[in-house]
């Protein structure tokens, strides 16, 4: 299946999407590194750092309605 991911610039907003999916937070040490959230083979949630080391946060927004 494609990843269809939507960047979401926000901690806040990224860390409530997650709460609404069922997913727990990643801790400051998994945020510092990339770090990948999957559910049934399905990339549901990404950071990584960009070239320039800041922190993006990307969701797949269809997950919120389906659940």
């Amino acid at each position: 299946m494609k990843e269809m991911l939507t960047e979401i610039r926000s901690y806040s907003l990224f860390h409530e999407y997650l709460n609404v999916v069922g997913v727990a937070s990643p801790t400051p040490a998994q945020i510092a590194q990339e770090w990948e959230y999957k559910s049934a083979n399905r990339l549901v949630a990404r950071i990584k750092q960009d070239p320039q080391g800041k922190t993006r946060y990307y969701i797949d927004a269809r997950v919120i309605s389906i659940n």
